[in-house]
């Protein structure tokens, strides 16, 4: 991913642009191409390539590249895919340095050979290019439509960058109908050259756009992505949706760690660390950037409801809930306020209902109210249509009643009824005012501007660092690598999470029955025994653990019968011995590890934790390295973070310490590029004040014959 803003100016601002592959065929994209140029009031020069025509829609084609009168800013390549490359060559030959290369029939189809030979031909010329199998580009700045997509485009602040080119087009024309302006569209297609984090990059520092809307199917380069997106995010809003949620395994998947992180979960976790909002639909994703494109953020959490129907209020305080939006409750201002606009037998409690006997100028003096007042900070709007009114004039009513005062505060709006709604609709859409078809929707759009505001009122915070003896860890692995290791063995894995800095409860190693015996007096009873193999990684599944020994005569059955399951279940297995450890009681079994995602590099994993973690799944997820503070947020957005809180009487766990945990574990998986999963479970988490204990682990390490990458530290 090669970034910067410079670097993509012509893509988006040129002076000139080429078109090879035009045509004067009605429907053909080479037709479409120079229509829309023409049709978007574009002021730079065209120059349609095609030995076929003299001119194209009244401009003058070219046979040849050698004819043009100059290399132009911009060169639109729509040829079929077997001559693209031989076309780019000709054309940088010429001065050409800037393509879009509509062609597809490319990597999409398996012809990856055809992509090497460009990006070999761009490489040679210093050029870039956006596709293949792209759509083209819009810019509203330079009034540019060069894609075969609509040819008319409301102009407005929304940057689109689409992975797909028929969605892409798709959504092109929703904007059109949804009243969604647009400052830029650019389609990625194959990312052969130009990606999507560089596009990303470019609308982040463009003065006209103001949200960004992605549509993604993957993400290759997934570090360098949320690096650009987190810089990105701190200026303007990036909203996502992403195709593609089923899950894959991680690039091993033999812990828990790696069977729950799926590439869609690690996703999601990886982009809300950026402060990228992502959408699970494409009506959820329209809504929100409506909302975020037309609206200031809320200054602080209060929103009133003004409705005219009862029932319709009940559902969108249930929604508000849903969607952690707060609603007013100052009872005093809401009945000084709102009384004087309604029927006696209205309510000015929150919701406040105006009733459905209000005429449209009471409901509009209702609106006017609540956006006047300086103590409410947003609202919702909800309009229930009487069968005998023209839904219309309504919509008029509420445009006239907020006329200057619209866009000064968060304000939303729903109508609810039969005919004439869509239109209505339409209208308060049109006069920048969101208005949904659903009390939820526009609920939902509320909600996005409070996440934004909750998530851009936190200070960013770094990583913290450690004074961890990373060499010596890296003897130990490597010392496994001399074995030709790819599991550590319990006792190594417990020294280097030692040197890590986490606690651990006495623990010794046998080898034979006797020294287990005498291990275990040493410690004191109760203690725990488990197979040591690195062989055997689930050990709790094949009886290879035993708990809450009280004597001498339950170590030695617990031995005898660990060894007899150990060589039924892994005849082949090599087997150290067993470990002894002290029994922990009086705490609750909690997971931690990571695991290295394809993309994203390792990926932190917290949770409830025990047999039934894979069951439950109860876990959160972080792109390591982590601040402390996004350590704290993945304790507590657990559905089980209530256990660990003291919940029904039970005593507060050591929740700093189970963050401190976290904490330096992220150190460890972003700074020892060698370990490739680790899982701690359970880590058992104590009382208030009294810690946390490791009390089983297990390590997967970078095979010996694959060359060690350098080492991590670094920050998405």
């Amino acid at each position: 991913m090669r970034s910067g803003r410079s670097d993509l100016d012509k893509l988006f601002n040129p002076g000139s642009v080429t078109v090879i592959g035009a045509s004067a065929k009605e429907g053909s994209i080479g037709f479409s191409l120079i229509q829309n140029l023409q049709a978007s009031g574009y002021a730079g020069e065209i120059f349609p390539v095609n030995h076929k025509y003299d001119d194209i829609l009244g401009i003058r084609c070219y046979r040849t590249l050698e004819e043009l009168p100059h290399p132009a800013d911009l060169t639109v390549v729509a040829v079929p895919a077997e001559a693209v490359n031989g076309v780019v060559e000709t054309a940088c030959l010429a001065g050409a340095r800037m393509f879009i290369i509509i062609s597809s029939g490319f990597d999409e189809v398996g012809r990856h050979d055809l992509t090497h030979e460009l990006l070999a031909v761009l490489k040679k010329h210093g050029a870039r290019a956006l596709g293949p199998n792209v759509f083209g580009v819009f810019c509203a700045k330079s009034s540019m439509n060069a894609t075969f997509g609509p040819p008319q485009i409301r102009k407005g602040n929304v940057g689109l960058i689409s992975q797909s080119g028929a969605l892409g087009v798709a959504l092109m024309g929703k904007s059109v109908t949804d009243s969604i302006g647009l400052s830029a569209v650019v389609s990625v297609g194959n990312e052969a050259d130009i990606s999507e984090g560089e596009a990303l990059e470019y609308l982040g520092n463009d003065e006209g756009t103001e949200v960004i809307f992605m549509y993604m199917e993957g993400c290759r380069e997934g570090r360098l992505f949320l690096d650009v997106a987190s810089r990105v995010s701190r200026k303007k809003p990036i909203i996502i949706i992403k195709s593609g949620s089923s899950s894959r395994g991680a690039l091993a998947a033999a812990s828990h760690t790696g069977s729950l992180a799926g590439s869609d979960r690690v996703f999601s976790a990886a982009i809300r660390q950026a402060g990228v909002i992502r959408a699970n639909d494409l009506t959820d994703a329209f809504n929100w950037t409506r909302a975020l494109a037309n609206l200031p953020l809320p200054e602080k959490t209060g929103t009133v409801i003004v409705t005219n129907g009862g029932g319709v209020g009940v559902m969108a305080s249930d929604s508000a809930e849903r969607h952690d939006v707060i609603l007013n409750d100052d009872l005093e201002m809401l009945e000084r306020i709102f009384r004087p606009t309604m029927p006696k037998f209205g309510s000015s409690k929150n919701p406040i209902d105006v009733t459905g006997q209000a005429r449209n100028e009471e409901y509009g003096l209702a609106l006017r109210a609540s956006l006047e007042e300086d103590t409410i900070p947003s609202v919702v709007g909800l309009y229930c249509t009487p069968a005998t009114m023209d839904v219309t004039r309504f919509a008029e009513t509420a445009i006239k009643s907020t006329g200057e005062l619209t866009g000064k505060k968060p304000f939303v709006f729903s109508i609810i009824g039969g005919s004439g709604v869509a239109e209505a609709i339409n209208m308060l859409n049109a006069h920048n005012i969101p208005c949904y078809a659903t009390p939820d929707e526009a609920m939902s759009s509320m909600g996005v501007l409070y996440r934004r505001w909750r998530w851009l009122g936190k200070e960013p915070a770094e990583p913290e660092k450690f004074d961890i003896d990373l060499g010596r860890i890296r003897e130990i692995i490597d010392a496994a690598h001399g074995r030709n290791q790819s599991q550590l063995l319990e006792s190594d894995c417990a020294e280097i999470l030692r040197i890590a800095g986490l606690d651990f409860p006495k623990t010794a190693v046998a080898h034979s029955l006797n020294e287990a015996l005498e291990s275990a007096e040493k410690i004191g009873y109760p203690v725990v025994m488990k197979i040591l193999s690195e062989d055997i990684i689930h050990k709790t599944e094949y009886g290879c653990v035993r708990l809450d020994l009280e004597d001498a005569d339950e170590v030695r059955v617990a031995y005898e019968t660990i060894m007899a399951e150990a060589r039924r279940h892994f005849p082949k297995a090599r087997i150290e011995g067993v470990t002894v450890t002290e029994m922990v009681k009086d705490a609750t079994e909690m997971i931690l590890g990571f695991s290295v995602d394809p993309s994203f590099g390792p990926v932190i994993m917290f949770g409830m934790g025990g047999i039934y973690v894979e069951v439950l799944k109860d876990v959160s997820f972080r792109v390591a390295p982590i601040s402390r503070q996004e350590c704290e947020s993945m304790v507590k957005e657990i559905n089980s973070y209530p256990v660990l809180a003291g919940a029904r009487g039970k005593a507060f766990r050591d929740i700093p310490k189970a963050v401190d945990a976290i904490s330096r574990i992220s150190f460890i998986a972003a700074n020892v590029s060698d370990i490739l999963e680790l899982d701690i479970n359970p880590l058992m988490v104590m009382a208030k004040g009294h810690g946390c204990k490791v009390v089983d682990s297990r390590m997967t390490i970078r095979k010996n014959n694959i060359n060690t990458v350098p080492d991590r530290g670094v920050h998405p």
